[in-house]
C-alpha cells in the first residue's frame, strides 16, 4: 500500500504545483532543467552533444545506439525486445542494463534503483524525433547527477516550443515497421509539443516479436513575461517475445544461428511506463533564473527469462516501481569576486519504491513464488558548479555535490520468516575540478580532476551485518581540443579513472565484506570532423583505446588481469554526403575491438567490424518544407557477430546480431 500512497502524494504535490494563484508568463522554455544555464560546448570535461538532426537521420534500431557517435562508447545489444540494452563507458561496462551511467530525460531519472539490475535504465519509452539534443558527460565530472553516474551521465532533452511539424514512417525486413510524429505550435500563451510512435517487428530470430508504443506531450503557459509553467506527460506500453540466448556450436552454424537454443522456453515480457512532470520558471533578473519542478514516475514491468541450456529453468520477475521527485534550482551569470562567472545551486529530492516478486514458470505459467519483497529509497542531493571566467588560459570550473540516503526492505519471501531493515546510513560528497586554458586562436586545453561514487549492490544496502562505505571513484583527465585547418575540428583527451573500496568478500568463503578491492582504467579517445571540399560532404571519426587492471582484490588469482567485457580499442568512421535537395549519400564503419569474458581472462571474443550504407532523396517543397525518402542497408558486407556474449553453462553465450537486411523509409518536416 506504501508504493501506491508515494504516487498519490506525488500526483497531489505536482497538481497543487500546477496552479498557484496570481501566476500570469512569456516563453522562457530553454529553462527546463536544471544547470540549463551551463554551457557544455565550454566545458572543462570531456562532454558530447548529439544534435537532434543526428539522431533523426541514424535511424535508430537500438535506443543507445546513438552513443556510437561518442567515442568510448561500445552497445552490447542483447536483442531481447523491451529488455534494456548494455553499453560500456569509460571502461564501465554495465551502462544502461546495470548502474555504470546515470539517464535522464529531461530531468527526469530513468535508473532504477532495484528493479531488474541496480541502475537499470530504459531508452524505449523514448522517441527519436521528440529529441532536441543528447548531453553525455564522460566520467563522473557532472555535480548535475550523483548515483550511477560512475562512468558518466546521459541528458536526453526533448524539444520546447516551436512551430514544427516532423513525421518518419520506415519499413523494413521481418515485417519491422517504425512511424513516429512530432508536431510543435503556439497558440498565443500557451505552446505545444507532441510525439507519437508506433513500432513492430517480428524479429529475424524465432520468437522476437515486439511492440511498442510511446506518446509524449508537453503545454507551457506563459504567466508573464518572467515567468513560465509547464506540464509534461510520457506514457510507454510494451510487449514482446525473447529470443534468449545460444550456445557457440549453435552461432558458429549458419543453418541453426536464427533459430531458438536447446530446450527455450517462451521468454518475453511486457512494460507499461508514466511520467508527469511540472516546471515552474522564473526570471528573477536579467543575470538570474530561478526553476522549481516535480515529477511522479510508475512502471510496471514483468519479465519471463531463461538462461542455460537444460530442461527447465524459466522464470517470472514482476515489477511495481512509484516514484517521486521534486527541487530547485538556481541559475546565475552574476560575476563572482569581479570576474565572468555562470553558476547554479539546487537541491533534489527522489524517493523511489520497488515491490518485486518472482516465480519459477514454465513456458510462461507459474509453478512457485520464490520471492516477495518491498525497497524504498529516498535520496536528497545538494548540488553546485561554477564556471569562472578569469583570464583566456584560467578558466576554472568548480562542482560539488552531497547526497545522502535512506530507505527500508521489507522480506515477505514465501517458507520463510517476514522481516524488515532499514538501509544502512550512506551519504557522499563528490567535488569536481577543472580548469580551461586558451592556447591559441586554434587550440584549447583542458585538465580536471572529478569525484563519484558507487553504493554496495541490491539487498546488501539494507543488510545491517555491512559495514561498509561507498566505493569511491577518482577521475584524472587532460584534454586537448582545436581547429588545425578551418575545415577540421579535432579533440583528444587522455583519462585515469581509480576505483577503490571496491565491496568483496575477504576472505573469499568467509562471508565478510569490506572495502578491499581496487581497479584502475585509462584510455585516450579521439575524434575529428572534416568538412572536405566537396560540398555538403563530411567525415566523422572516433576513436578509443582503453586499458584496465584489477589492482586488488581478495582472489589474489584475478589481481593484474584486465576487466571484463571492455573493448581493447574502438573506431568509428562516418561519411555523409547531404545536399538540402537531390540525391544523397551515407556511410558508416565501426571495429570494435576484443575483450575478455571471464575475470581470469581466459577467455574473450575477438570483435567485429560493421559497415552500414544508405541513400537519400531530398525533395524540397514549399519554404522550409522538405521530404526525404531513403533506403538504408544494414550490415551489407553480412558479418556474422553478437554485440552481447558471455561466458557460462560450459560454453560461451551469444545474442546474434542480424545478417544484411534492408529498410526504407520516407521523413518529412514543415
Amino acid at each position: 500500500m506504501k508504493c501506491r500512497r508515494r504516487t498519490k502524494l506525488g500526483m497531489m504535490v505536482l497538481s497543487a504545483l500546477a496552479s498557484p494563484a496570481g501566476w500570469a508568463v512569456t516563453s522562457l522554455s530553454d529553462i527546463v532543467v536544471k544547470g540549463e544555464g551551463l554551457d557544455e560546448a565550454n566545458s572543462a570535461f570531456s562532454v558530447n552533444v548529439i544534435s537532434a538532426e543526428t539522431m533523426q537521420n541514424i535511424h535508430l534500431d537500438q535506443p543507445y545506439r546513438f552513443l556510437e557517435q561518442v567515442p568510448g562508447f561500445s552497445l552490447g545489444s542483447y536483442r531481447q525486445g523491451g529488455v534494456s540494452d548494455v553499453f560500456s563507458m569509460r571502461g564501465f561496462s554495465s551502462g544502461g542494463h546495470g548502474g555504470d551511467a546515470a539517464v535522464f530525460i529531461d530531468g527526469i531519472p530513468l535508473n532504477e534503483a532495484m528493479s531488474h539490475a541496480d541502475g537499470y535504465a530504459d531508452v524505449n519509452v523514448l522517441i527519436p524525433l521528440e529529441v532536441q539534443k543528447v548531453v553525455v558527460y564522460r566520467g563522473p565530472v557532472s555535480p548535475l547527477y550523483g548515483n550511477f553516474a560512475r562512468g558518466g551521465a546521459i541528458a536526453l532533452t526533448t524539444r520546447k516550443g516551436g512551430e514544427y511539424q516532423n513525421a518518419d514512417l520506415s519499413f523494413g525486413q521481418w515485417n519491422t515497421h517504425d512511424a513516429q510524429i512530432a508536431l510543435g505550435g503556439t497558440f498565443g500563451a500557451l505552446e505545444t509539443n507532441i510525439a507519437v510512435e508506433s513500432y513492430h517487428t517480428d524479429g529475424w530470430r524465432e520468437n522476437s516479436r515486439y511492440d511498442k508504443s510511446n506518446a509524449t506531450a508537453r503545454l507551457s503557459y506563459d504567466i508573464n513575461d518572467r515567468s513560465e509553467v509547464s506540464f509534461s506527460l510520457r506514457a510507454h506500453g510494451g510487449q514482446w517475445d525473447g529470443p534468449g540466448y545460444e550456445p557457440k556450436d549453435q552461432f558458429d552454424d549458419d543453418d541453426r544461428r536464427r533459430l531458438l537454443a536447446p530446450n527455450a522456453e517462451n521468454d518475453g515480457g511486457e512494460k507499461t511506463f508514466t511520467t508527469g512532470r511540472i516546471d515552474y520558471n522564473h526570471v528573477l533578473n536579467e543575470d538570474a533564473k530561478l526553476l522549481v519542478f516535480g515529477y511522479s514516475t510508475e512502471m510496471e514491468w514483468t519479465r519471463y527469462s531463461k538462461f542455460g541450456y537444460t530442461p527447465g529453468g524459466q522464470s517470472e520477475s514482476t515489477y511495481d516501481r512509484p516514484v517521486f521527485g521534486m527541487g530547485a534550482s538556481y541559475n546565475s551569470k552574476k560575476s563572482v569576486a569581479g570576474y565572468p562567472s555562470n553558476w547554479v545551486v539546487g537541491l533534489e529530492y527522489y524517493g523511489e519504491d520497488t515491490s518485486y516478486q518472482n516465480y519459477s514458470t514454465s513456458n510462461r505459467v507459474r509453478q512457485v513464488q520464490n520471492v516477495d519483497r518491498v525497497f524504498e529509497m529516498n535520496t536528497t542531493s545538494l548540488f553546485a558548479q561554477l564556471d569562472m571566467d578569469i583570464t583566456p588560459q584560467f578558466r576554472p570550473t568548480l562542482g560539488l555535490r552531497y547526497d545522502t540516503f535512506s530507505g527500508t526492505y521489507e522480506n515477505n519471501d514465501p517458507g520463510g520468516t517476514p522481516f524488515k531493515e532499514d538501509m544502512n546510513s550512506y551519504n557522499h560528497i563528490s567535488p569536481k575540478l577543472g580548469v580551461r586554458s586558451t592556447l591559441s586562436d586554434a587550440w584549447e586545453l583542458r585538465g580536471s580532476i572529478s569525484n563519484g561514487f558507487s553504493l554496495p549492490a541490491d539487498e546488501a544496502k539494507y543488510d545491517p551485518a555491512l559495514n561498509v562505505d561507498p566505493v569511491e571513484i577518482w577521475q584524472y583527465e587532460i584534454g586537448v581540443s582545436g581547429m588545425p585547418t578551418s575545415t577540421i575540428y579535432t579533440d583528444l583527451a587522455y583519462f585515469i579513472l581509480d576505483t577503490s573500496d571496491e565491496i568483496l568478500e575477504d576472505p573469499i568463503g568467509s562471508g565478510d565484506f569490506r572495502n578491499a578491492g581496487k581497479t584502475r582504467r585509462n584510455g585516450i579517445e579521439g575524434e575529428m570532423r572534416y568538412t572536405t571540399p566537396v560540398p555538403y560532404m563530411d567525415v566523422m571519426a572516433n576513436f578509443t583505446w582503453i586499458d584496465s587492471e584489477i589492482r586488488k582484490n581478495s582472489d589474489s588469482t584475478v589481481q593484474g588481469k584486465e576487466l571484463t567485457n571492455i573493448p581493447e580499442y574502438l573506431v568509428t568512421l562516418n561519411l555523409n554526403y547531404a545536399p538540402p535537395a537531390g540525391l544523397g549519400a551515407k556511410a558508416s564503419w565501426r571495429k570494435v575491438g576484443p575483450y575478455y569474458l571471464t575475470g581470469d581472462n581466459s577467455e574473450s571474443y575477438d570483435g567485429f567490424d560493421l559497415l552500414n550504407v544508405g541513400i537519400f532523396y531530398t525533395q524540397k517543397l514549399e519554404e522550409n518544407r522538405s521530404m526525404r525518402w531513403y533506403l538504408d542497408v544494414n550490415n551489407i558486407l553480412d558479418e556474422v557477430y553478437a554485440e552481447a556474449v558471455f561466458s557460462g553453462f560450459g560454453t560461451t553465450n551469444y545474442a546474434p546480431a542480424p545478417p544484411a537486411n534492408i529498410a526504407a523509409g520516407v521523413s518529412l518536416s514543415f
